[in-house]
């Protein structure tokens, strides 16, 4: 049977470097991938790109939504006649994994080889876990259908923090292990064998067309200078959840990743099919207007929506 493992938790908490980690662990092994990203591009799959390893990206909403769940069943179907020994899948940030369980039995008869679900493991972001498990309902729900719980960033938090965190999660969640890391650099041995699927019972998941984030693709041109693409991230970050893409920059290529107000712009070796970021927007806040005034003030002849 192929050992079916969901990764799970917001945006930026760190799911594509646990991803990493556990493609490393596995490099010997028959493994695949199917990546969601919420936006139009698929980030997250190019900075997973590895050869040897067959991918799937579903891109444009959660897996677990009606909007693209049917291509996440088809997705399953067709990957379970590659006689895996695992299957990693990670979901979009805003994913609500509450029908995992029923989508699984659903697609039962039409697989070729088996999957067990052994559960899914929940990236908590420990230095803004607290003030979003309040504000919206998929965070909360990844939580309570976790098989184990990582909270990433660990450096970040003081130790009085970091037993409010523990609390809130057993609270939520009271049978997962909790493991605490940085750059979530664990032993993914470790954190594999004590992996179970949730007790909780399963339910409809909150994610529908109706509440989803705006996304917005931003193109750069190569005549954009590093102090006006910073300028515009900082400009435009309070107004979203999440920020990432690649740029060129003169004749240089970077990965861009922002998550609230921590920024990251690194040189990127391999080639890029598009200078461009993805925004997603916080729900509720005018990222359109924030975009519009950022690209007049910072670069309005080198950043266009």
């Amino acid at each position: 049977m192929t050992q079916l493992i969901l990764l799970t938790g917001f945006l930026g908490t760190g799911k594509t470097t646990l991803m990493e980690r556990l493609l490393h662990y596995y490099k010997d092994s028959p493994v695949g991938v199917i990546v969601n990203e919420f936006g139009e591009i698929n980030i997250d799959a190019r900075l997973l790109e590895n050869d040897g390893i067959i991918m799937r990206e579903l891109s444009n909403g959660s897996i677990f939504c009606s909007c693209i769940k049917e291509n996440f069943i088809k997705a399953l179907i067709d990957m379970s006649s590659q006689n895996f020994e695992y299957l990693f899948i990670e979901a979009s940030g805003l994913a609500d994994p509450g029908n995992m369980q029923q989508i699984l039995q659903t697609i039962t008869p039409y697989t070729v080889h088996p999957y067990h679900y052994s559960g899914s493991i929940c990236v908590l972001d420990g230095e803004s876990f607290l003030e979003l498990n309040n504000i919206l309902p998929a965070v909360g729900n990844q939580l309570t259908q976790a098989g184990v719980v990582l909270v990433n960033k660990e450096d970040l938090i003081i130790p009085a923090v970091k037993a409010e965190i523990q609390a809130e999660v057993r609270n939520a969640n009271i049978q997962a292990p909790v493991y605490f890391a940085s750059y979530c650099n664990i032993d993914i041995n470790t954190l594999v064998m004590n992996l179970q699927p949730s007790k909780s019972a399963g339910q409809d998941s909150t994610n529908t067309p109706e509440n989803r984030p705006q996304t917005y693709i931003i193109k750069v041109l190569p005549s954009v200078t590093m102090k006006e693409l910073q300028s515009f991230l900082e400009f435009v970050a309070p107004y979203t959840y999440r920020i990432k893409g690649f740029v060129t920059v003169g004749d240089s290529n970077y990965s861009v990743s922002c998550v609230r107000s921590h920024m990251m712009i690194m040189p990127w070796s391999s080639d890029i099919p598009a200078s461009e970021i993805v925004l997603i927007s916080a729900v509720g806040i005018g990222l359109t207007g924030a975009i519009a005034d950022g690209i007049n003030m910072n670069a309005p002849k080198s950043i266009k929506i």
